[in-house]
Order: structure tokens, then sequence, then C-alpha cells
């Protein structure tokens, strides 16, 4: 009984660096490509934005363990948000090399400003937003893990692959295109945005009670607390906004910040997703009510132990 009603919080094991590593490149590369197409950018940056999902496909077959049978994540795509990103990257792929093709090859029937290059890269734009969107679509469907199980989720996720897009454009901006002022301006105010969404989150965390403020509390203890709070906030944030908007001649090693704070935003996530409870998930409980305090959470434990209790008896 002690065993089934156990209400000790546990992390997550599965996911580690690997998927921090997939989420990282495939968010940053489509929100590259996305940002290409925007705003009108050298090719350079949407081949970049595509080199850097394929190398995300190779590091999920990594964490997938068994590439060979990677083909099977399309057979769930009615029900699974990981089936339906498989097709959106198939997709991206496809039409994003075909969309840019004419750069290397002007043998081609279309161009890059004709009407079938043009339409090729909408559609590559419009799979590379599915791609960032549907990790966070995954993660927040997981109801076990309150930490995730909210809509913050996907939206933090978009934040942070726009954030790394734009270090990307700061990287490349002072050889392939012009307007360094103006990319500056756009990476500031991502990273403003994404401070405050984030900020934001790990609020309603708290206030939420239960397993998710557990996850916030892990958040800020020992040994993740470094990781976190200089990695992801100081590195990942304070340092290239003071970087892009006083040190212009620091532009890259803004960049650089940025993508190593996405990359721990990424690695914190995960790490810190805490599940509900054993003896809530065997009791079929209705887990929009989870995010509540400790001392609510332990009173259900005992009524339903009770309760088990009598029925056996």
């Amino acid at each position: 009984m002690a065993q089934g009603f156990n209400a000790e919080f546990k992390c997550q094991r599965e996911f580690g660096w690997l998927l921090s590593l997939w989420l990282f490149l495939s968010g940053t590369g489509c929100a590259l490509f996305a940002l290409f197409k925007i705003l009108d950018l050298a090719v350079f940056f949407g081949l970049l934005g595509l080199g850097t999902v394929v190398l995300g496909g190779v590091v999920l077959l990594l964490e997938l363990g068994s590439p060979l049978r990677a083909w099977r994540g399309v057979l769930r795509i009615r029900t699974s948000w990981l089936s339906r990103g498989v097709v959106f990257v198939c997709f991206f792929v496809a039409t994003g090399f075909l969309s840019v093709a004419p750069a290397w090859a002007p043998g081609l029937p279309w161009t890059l400003s004709g009407p079938a290059g043009l339409v090729l890269g909408w559609i590559a734009a419009l799979c590379a937003l599915m791609i960032v969107l549907y990790p966070g679509f995954w993660l927040a469907k997981n109801r076990s893990i309150p930490f995730w199980n909210t809509a913050w989720v996907p939206a933090l996720l978009v934040g942070y692959a726009a954030t790394g897009a734009s270090a990307l454009i700061l990287l490349g901006s002072g050889h392939w295109s012009h307007g360094r002022h103006a990319y500056d301006l756009l990476a500031a105010v991502l990273i403003v945005l994404t401070g405050v969404l984030g900020g934001l989150y790990l609020l309603a965390m708290q206030r939420a009670g239960g397993a998710a403020r557990e996850s916030v509390r892990r958040l800020n203890a020992a040994p993740l607390n470094w990781t976190f709070h200089l990695g992801v906030i100081g590195v990942g944030l304070v340092l290239p906004l003071v970087l892009v908007l006083w040190v212009p001649s620091a532009q890259s090693l803004a960049a650089i910040c940025m993508l190593a704070g996405g990359l721990l935003f990424r690695y914190c996530l995960l790490t810190v997703g805490v599940y509900v409870p054993p003896a809530l998930v065997q009791e079929g409980i209705d887990f929009s009510r989870l995010n509540r305090t400790g001392t609510d959470l332990q009173r259900e434990y005992a009524a339903m132990a009770a309760q088990r209790s009598g029925a056996q008896g």
C-alpha cells in the first residue's frame, strides 16, 4: 500500500542532452529558414537553416537508437505529434532544397524568384513553422508532467527558436547581408520577448503548485541552479542583450552566447520534468487539477489510501 501511494516527486530520466540538441538544431534551423523567407535574406541563410535541420535529424536518429526503424514514425500520424513531425521534416527538406536549388543549378526550369520557386519556398517555410511548434505540442500533451503540460511550452520553444535564428543571422550578417543594425535590433527584441515569456512561464508554474512547483524548485537548486542562472539567464539572455545594444563590435560573441543559452534552456526544460506521483496516475485522477499545493496532494493521497483500505477490508 505504501508503495502504491508513494507521493515522492521524481524527474524523468529518459530525455537528456541528445534530445535537447535535437530540439535546439531543428528549432533554430527551421526558424532561420522562415526568417530567410520573411526578411529576404541571402541564399546562404536558407542553406544554413536546411543544413542545421538535417544535422538535427541525424541527432534524433542517434537518440532513437534504431535508425533503421525510424520510418515507422509516420505510422501514427492521426494521433501522434511525433509522427506528424516526421512528415513535416520530410516536406520541409524536399521543398526547401528545391526552392534554393536554382542558386547553384541555374539550368533548372524554375528560379528563386519565379512562381514555382516562391511557392516551394513558402511551403517549406510553413513546414518549418510546424517543425518548430510540434515538439512543444508533443511535450505539452504529456499530462503526467505538469511542467510541460501547458501552452507556455510551445510558445517558449518558438521564442527560443527565433532567438537562435537571429543569432545565426548575426554571425553571418557581416559577410552575407547588409543592415547589421537592423539585425542587432531584431536580436535584442527577441531576447527581451523570450526572457519575459520565460519569466511568466516560471511564475505560472510556481503558482500552480504540486509537481509544476517542484520543477521550478529544482531549477533553482543544486546541481542545476548554476546551469540555469548563469547559463540560461546570464550568458543566454542578459550578456548578449548588453552586447548587441552597446558593444556592436562584439556581435559574434553575442550570437554565440545566445546559441549556448538556447541549448541550455532546452536541457533544463527537459531535465526538471517532474512526474505526477504514481498514485494519482493509477487512480485515473483528472490531470487538469493536478497543479495544486503539496498539502492538497497529500490530503488526496490519504483519502484514496483510506478508501482503498476500506474496500479491501
